[in-house]
């Protein structure tokens, strides 16, 4: 409807002008931007001459990958480009085509928002090390550049999200046009090459486009294939011995001989969980000197198998501009993506015999990977489509009308491993998320005296997503072989269920304009989240009431008191023994059911700047909070899965984040000589997330804190998670050379999980009386507050590390020339664990025993070091040629550091060296 009316309102108007992408020097530079390129942000490809398309200005940290970032690193791996921004990483594993963006310490699941051309994407789907992604499919064939937005920015799109938005942009048409021309189009293809190819086959992208006063059209495509590549191979024995977490890493001989870790290879061995399981216990084991040299040899033998993929995307853009002087226009978007590749990955070390035989296959030079390692293969699919209507009709009348559509549809195959209850059953996992919806924006531009001019924003997004479940799990395999064999009939657990959810989402967003020293934005959200879950199947505990059960004996011994027989006395009291059953419990203890949530979730934020006059420092603060929903998988996921355990959990709580950014800003041009610029920030930045969901134990519903050690679900933590620290930026660039740096230090914060023993409120502990057998039932609510470290201890319990990046380059030639490297560091990666004392076993079996560093003394947090310090170097040359053509080489890792982060339960490695050589012409 709002298309009609202004398409009506439109009318017949002016002679049209041809659209043009502003130049630099025409765009007001901003001292907050301090983004790797050193340049200002660039507006849409298509500008329309007046206030109505100005950008809201960004305040604080702004730096993202520009452009020119982008074309240097020529990444094949999204990992590449994220880990480089400062406080921003990727979550996701390294050859997986899809990625999970972390911002100042928060990611998965939604928690920050990420878009591609401003489409949200956070598709959930449960893997078993990286088990918190909220994913989006990005090719970087395609890629232009990364907005990144640190905090809170209350707009319709971050709505839902905790804090921190990254947009990922694709090419546009002004990317491959050369200058004056209408049309063009522009070839990359890169390759590796020589022995350091590493897995890098020839791979590029092409795109072909053109414009005239009222069209603009363009079109892409990418293709990437990479076989598995090699790990680093060098690294300090004294360091890897050290801090190197072994537990994960398969060490196989003819008799399994380093299977089991001993006393002694270990900081903490034995440590069991509050449920008195092993599968949230601890423990934390380092490489032997052989062990190392094992690693050492298997990384030089091969490529670690499993880490190949495949990947193809397209692209079309397609803008209409109306030919008025409203500067109508409609743009259509549209991707296609798809990848093959595998996840999960957990390698195995063939080694040689004690006596120095070789037994299993390939041993007899050493050490060498296993073979090809068990891993999820995963095929995924994804789609983007979005219509976009704007204009400008007057200062308060500037509407944004926008329809888009997504698929991420994602299969998930592996084989049952040992340990599992169907061990070598093929197991599979697919699910389909589809979204839609329609955004409706104005902005509206007006002038309050001494306030200045102020920019109003306000939003509407009506969105549905849909998702859809094919699963085959352990439990239903274990049903279907007792069914079959047994003839017991199996009623199959809904492992993840399908589910549908329809959100309304409101914001206002008031913010300043002009160039005044002073700049400020406030804003305030709300979302409507209405959820139908189908077909669910869960089980709860079967009390009914609070209250003395009597049994057998008790009414027997009555009544044999009251004179009766014994076998009157015991028909008599078996009656009532049954009555008393019945009453006190279920029968059924199943929930079969569809099921409704409803979540109304807030948002706000306010930010505020000054720049000193003619001195070039800029002040910012910010403050924001916003609240998430708990996603469909978060509250059912139900069965075993991957040899984990877990049950439903549906009476989560939304997550609610205040967070603060604080920092200064320093900008000069001028500062050395007459070309040369200058760019710092530093900045604070704290999450206080409340009710932050995580994995811990509970006893459901209507169950007694008695019967069972409890089992593992999504939980809220009633302790507060802190991810808090400093972000450094830093360029310098003059017409021969530039430099570049950011630093990462967050500050520490212990964080454990706490939670309710029954979040159900409705929690029973049960006394039996030893003598008559009688059971009394009391309500204890939600029980009592458990304080844990769960099974995936190193996700919940990291401690950031410090990292950065330093690039440096000669830029002779006015400029045609690149010659540079950059330093890559990240600091001792390293997880807290929450001991309790209280759970341990008792005598020889505590873990004091086994354990050679020390355990607190009672309840307290103990440190497991995962992986050393990592700093690596890379090489590149660009130069370019003419307008039309440029050529360049990388070399990644030039001193072949293994790299790499420890998961759940395996690792996600970086690769070894790697010499890739590029190319880009425009046409």
């Amino acid at each position: 409807m709002c298309l009609a009316i202004a398409l009506v309102l439109s009318g017949q108007q002016a002679l049209a002008q041809e659209a043009q992408r502003p130049s630099p020097d025409q765009e007001e530079p901003s001292v907050l931007n301090i983004t790797d390129a050193d340049a200002p942000h660039t507006l849409d490809a298509v500008e329309v001459v007046g206030t109505a398309e100005q950008e809201k200005k960004a305040i604080g940290n702004t730096s993202g990958a520009s452009k020119e970032d982008v074309e240097r690193r020529r990444a094949s791996h999204m990992a590449d480009l994220l880990d480089s921004i400062s406080g921003v990483s990727a979550n996701n594993l390294y050859a997986a085509p899809e990625t999970s963006v972390k911002v100042q310490g928060i990611v998965g699941y939604g928690r920050v928002s990420q878009s591609l051309e401003g489409v949200t994407q956070n598709f959930h789907a449960f893997t078993k090390d990286i088990g918190r992604t909220g994913s989006i499919f990005v090719d970087p064939g395609l890629l232009s550049s990364i907005d990144v937005t640190r905090g809170v920015s209350t707009s319709t799109g971050t709505l839902g999200s905790l804090g921190g938005a990254v947009d990922f942009k694709y090419m546009d048409l002004d990317d491959i046009l050369l200058p004056g021309k209408s049309f063009g189009g522009m070839i990359r293809g890169q390759t590796g090459f020589s022995k350091y190819r590493n897995g890098e086959k020839p791979s590029g992208s092409f795109f072909l486009g053109g414009r005239n006063e009222r069209w603009d059209v363009m079109v892409g495509a990418s293709d990437s294939r990479n076989d598995a590549y090699r790990i680093g191979s060098s690294f300090d024995k004294g360091d890897m011995l050290r801090n190197f977490h072994a537990n994960n890493l398969e060490f196989r001989d003819r008799a399994n001989t380093y299977l089991n870790p001993k006393v002694g290879d270990c900081s903490y061995l034995g440590v069991v969980g509050v449920t008195g399981g092993g599968r949230d216990g601890f423990r934390n084991c380092q490489l032997t000197p052989e062990k190392a040299d094992w690693l050492k040899q298997a990384a030089k033998s091969g490529e670690l198998k499993g880490t190949q993929r495949d990947a193809d995307a397209q692209m079309v853009r397609l803008r209409h501009f109306f030919d008025d002087a409203n500067s109508q226009s409609l743009e259509l978007f549209a991707t296609a993506n798809h990848a093959k590749y595998e996840t999960d990955q957990q390698p195995i070390i063939y080694i040689p015999e004690k006596d120095g035989s070789s037994f299993m296959p390939g041993t007899e030079n050493g050490a060498l990977w296993g073979g090809q390692p068990w891993s999820v293969g995963s095929e995924l699919k994804s789609q983007v489509l979005s219509l976009k209507y704007k204009a400008a009709f007057s200062d308060l009348v500037n509407p944004q009308v926008q329809v888009f559509r997504e698929v991420q549809d994602r299969k998930q195959r592996w084989v049952a491993q040992a340990g599992s209850v169907v061990p070598g059953e093929q197991i599979h996992y697919f699910v389909e998320n589809e979204s839609f919806g329609l955004k409706l924006g104005n902005a509206s531009h007006f002038d309050v005296g001494t306030l200045g001019p102020l920019r109003l924003d306000a939003e509407l997004q009506m969105a549905r997503r849909n998702k859809n479940v094919d699963s085959y799990g352990e439990d239903e395999a274990y049903g279907k072989h007792i069914e079959d064999r047994l003839g017991i009939e199996y009623k199959g657990k809904k492992w993840d269920p399908d589910s549908r959810a329809n959100t309304t989402g409101i914001s206002l967003a008031l913010s300043t304009e002009g160039n005044g020293p002073w700049q400020a934005s406030a804003g305030i959200g709300w979302q409507r989240v209405s959820m139908d879950i189908y077909d669910l199947r869960y089980q709860i505990g079967g009390i009914r009431k609070e209250g003395t059960q009597y049994s057998v004996l008790h009414y027997y011994s009555d009544f044999l008191s009251q004179g009766y027989d014994n076998n009157t006395a015991y028909a008599m009291a078996d009656t009532l023994a049954n009555q008393q059953h019945a009453e006190f419990n279920n029968a059924d203890t199943w929930v079969e059911r569809d099921e409704k949530k409803r979540f109304n979730l807030k948002q706000a934020h306010f930010s505020l700047q000054y720049t000193k006059p003619g001195t070039g420092f800029t002040t910012y603060a910010s403050v924001g909070y916003s609240e998430r929903a708990p996603t469909s998988s978060e509250m059912y996921l139900y069965g075993m899965w991957l040899r984990q355990g877990f049950t439903a959990n549906p009476h989560l709580e939304p997550e609610k984040n205040l967070l603060l950014n604080l920092g200064v800003n320093y900008q000069r041009n001028a500062w050395l000589m007459s070309q040369d610029s200058l760019h710092l920030g530093v900045g604070f930045y704290r999450n206080r997330i409340r009710n932050y969901i995580g994995y811990g134990p509970i006893w459901h519903e209507n169950q007694a804190s008695s019967e069972q050690n409890g089992v593992f679900a999504s939980v809220n933590n009633l302790a507060p998670v802190i991810r808090q620290g400093f972000e450094l930026n830093l360029a310098y660039q003059q017409p021969l050379f530039y430099i570049r740096t950011n630093i990462t230090l967050p500050l520490r914060h212990n964080n454990k999980m706490c939670s309710h023993q029954n979040p159900s409120n409705k929690g029973y502990s049960s006394v039996r009386d030893p003598l008559t057998g009688n059971v009394t039932y009391t309500s204890i609510g939600k029980g009592d507050r458990l304080c844990y470290s769960g099974w995936n201890w190193i996700e919940d319990g990291q401690i950031e590390p410090i990292s950065g990046s330093l690039t440096a380059a000669l830029t002779p030639y006015q400029g045609r020339l690149e010659l540079g490297g950059t330093l890559h560091y990240r600091g001792k990666q390293r997880a807290s664990y929450w001991y309790v004392d209280s759970a341990q076993n008792k005598g020889r079996g505590h873990p004091s025993n086994s354990s050679s560093s020390a355990l607190p003394d009672g309840d307290g947090f103990i440190t497991a070091d995962l992986y050393p310090s990592m700093m690596k170097v890379d090489l590149f040359l660009n130069y370019r040629f003419n307008d039309n053509l440029k050529m360049g080489v990388y070399v990644a890792n030039l001193t072949d550091k293994m790299d790499g982060v420890p998961t759940t339960f395996g690792y996600n490695f970086y690769p070894g060296r790697t010499i890739t050589a590029n190319m880009e012409y425009r046409f």
